[in-house]
């Protein structure tokens, strides 16, 4: 990770950031398993105001490069066993940051709010192009599953864990 990202907090003035790096790493990193028409229907359901509650809520993290945001991760509670479980909802960098640390940098925030959380266990619904990056920060691949969207729009993804 290099000396000049910072990982805070998202506050309500990064939303048009967050946006930014949503739609853009959807369009230039996800295109390589999905097709153009799954692709622009994803983007499309982005709306910058449907972050607003999330930051309020505490649950958005940024990272930020110079004072510029280069991406985000979404952590929230989830109900899925008896064990104290946490949901990565997202997590997104600038296709030009790619293999440069601030994906792992904003993983390791996640975990480390689970952690605070006392969570046990980490899940995420992995797009197709990222399962190798969350392979890569110790999660296991539970099933190949699909993810409803839309009512238009039904993405494959990766059901993905990891014991904390």
């Amino acid at each position: 990770m290099e000396d000049d990202l910072k990982i805070r907090d998202a506050i309500e003035g990064d939303v048009d950031d967050i946006y930014n790096v949503h739609t853009e790493a959807i369009r230039k990193k996800c295109s390589s398993h999905y097709g153009t028409e799954d692709i622009d229907l994803w983007v499309a359901r982005q709306n910058k105001e449907k972050y607003l509650p999330y930051i309020a809520a505490r649950e958005i993290v940024v990272a930020e490069k110079l004072g510029k945001v280069v991406g985000f991760g979404h952590l929230l509670d989830c109900k899925e066993s008896d064990w104290k479980t946490m949901q990565i909802r997202g997590l997104f960098v600038l296709p030009d940051c790619g293999v440069k640390g601030v994906g792992s940098a904003l993983m390791k925030e996640l975990e480390k709010r689970a952690r605070d959380c006392s969570a046990y266990c980490l899940i995420v619904q992995s797009s197709l192009n990222a399962v190798e990056f969350y392979r890569k920060c110790g999660f296991i691949p539970l099933e190949l599953t699909t993810h409803q969207m839309s009512e238009q729009l039904c993405l494959q993804c990766h059901k993905m864990m990891k014991k904390l």
